[in-house]
């Protein structure tokens, strides 16, 4: 197992209000998400462009998991990765200005993952994902993250997850009280530019 998380920074203004994870798909790395900083224009943040410790196990890119045995994925190893990652960024933010994004497998990231850290985030923006476990009965946030705006993104014709597997981690959250949002745009397995001002919306207020 690597020892800590690979990221690209990048810094937005002259000052660090602000830091922005985003959390790349399956098959992605540090760069797939680069684009958003600059279609999303928000100054003086702090960009952390993570990039999955596992190669994809087809073609090119990386993974947030690897498959032990048929159907049972890896999911201890990636969570120590990133409970590394995210104490340390809270040694240098307020986590209520920290943000975090993740696009389909990353998305998964959010849902099963972000959304449990113990201390309360400013935003947690899952797109076009999926719950790893959707039919669990469980808790589906830690109790700090009640307030936290959770705004789910999905494109209405995903032609890779179902806008289904948003829906029900939408009504999971909602059912518990959480601070949940549904947001369909119109699109494939993409991230659509009306969620993209959507999210700048949420993070500049």
């Amino acid at each position: 197992m690597a020892k800590e998380l690979q990221y690209d920074f990048h810094q937005t203004g002259h000052s660090l209000d602000k830091a922005i994870v985003a959390i790349h798909g399956w098959q992605g790395d540090r760069n797939s998400m680069r684009p958003l900083i600059t279609s999303m224009k928000i100054q003086n943040a702090g960009w952390y462009l993570l990039e999955a410790p596992y190669p994809a196990k087809e073609g090119n890119g990386w993974s947030w998991s690897y498959e032990i045995s048929e159907g049972k994925w890896e999911v201890n190893e990636p969570k120590q990765l990133l409970g590394h990652f995210f104490s340390r960024l809270f040694e240098k933010y307020t986590s209520e200005n920290i943000y975090v994004l993740g696009f389909s497998q990353g998305g998964m990231v959010c849902l099963d993952f972000v959304l449990f850290l113990d201390q309360p985030l400013g935003g947690v923006f899952p797109i076009a994902g999926f719950l790893h476990k959707p039919k669990i009965d469980m808790e589906r946030f830690h109790p700090c993250q009640k307030n936290t705006p959770i705004l789910i993104g999905h494109g209405r014709n995903d032609d890779k997850i179902p806008v289904e597997a948003s829906k029900n981690a939408y009504d999971l959250l909602k059912e518990q009280g959480a601070n949940a949002e549904m947001f369909l745009y119109n699109g494939t397995h993409k991230i659509g530019m009306e969620y993209i001002r959507k999210i700048r919306e949420k993070i500049q207020s």
